[in-house]
C-alpha cells in the first residue's frame, strides 16, 4: 500500500514534467521540420535549374536567389551523392550538370532509337 500511495503522489510531477518536456520538444521538432522542408526546397530549385542546363555556382545563386556560399554547399552535396556532377570548366568555375536531366535524355534518346 505504501508504494501505491508514494506512486500516485509522483504522478502529478510525472506528468507536469512529460507535459513540458513534450512542449519544449515539440518547438525543437517544429524547428528541424522547416529546416528541412526548406533545404528540400532549395535542393529542388537547384537540381530544377541544373536540368535545363549545365551552370556555374554564380549562375545558381543568381537563378535560386541563394548567396553564393549556400549554393555551393548544397552543390557540394548534390556531387557526394551523385545527383549532379562537373562538366566543363568555364572561366575558372566549373559548369554542374544534374544526373537525373542527363540520364532523363539518354534514357529518351535510347527510347526513340530504332531497333
Amino acid at each position: 500500500m505504501d508504494s501505491k500511495h508514494v506512486q500516485q503522489s509522483a504522478d502529478p510531477e510525472r506528468k507536469q514534467a512529460l507535459q513540458a518536456l513534450r512542449a519544449s520538444r515539440k518547438a525543437s521538432i517544429a524547428r528541424a521540420t522547416e529546416m528541412m522542408k526548406r533545404q528540400r526546397r532549395e535542393t529542388q530549385a537547384i537540381l530544377a535549374f541544373l536540368g535545363k542546363a549545365p551552370a556555374t555556382v554564380p549562375e545558381i545563386a543568381a537563378a535560386t536567389g541563394m548567396p553564393s556560399a549556400e549554393v555551393l554547399w548544397y552543390v557540394a552535396a548534390l556531387k557526394k551523392y551523385g545527383r549532379v556532377a562537373e562538366a566543363e570548366k568555364d572561366e575558372g568555375y566549373y559548369r554542374y550538370r544534374s544526373i537525373e536531366a542527363s540520364d532523363a535524355s539518354q534514357t529518351g534518346a535510347a527510347e526513340g532509337e530504332p531497333k
